[in-house]
């Protein structure tokens, strides 16, 4: 499995210090669009919010 190199998702309850500790790997997916041409166009399917998180 690939290790995840950078997450620059702070709100994720699985980011520590930009790494990604998600116990099984994560799961990308696209973001609503059938042909994805870019990274814009996905988004990681794993992402847990922290407790707290935008409150």
């Amino acid at each position: 499995m690939s290790r995840v190199m950078k997450c620059m998702c702070e709100e994720c309850y699985y980011n520590k210090n930009h790494e990604c500790y998600a116990p099984e790997g994560i799961e990308v997916r696209s973001s609503g669009d059938n042909k994805v041409e870019s990274s814009a166009g996905t988004c990681c399917h794993t992402f847990r919010p922290r407790q707290g998180a935008g409150s």
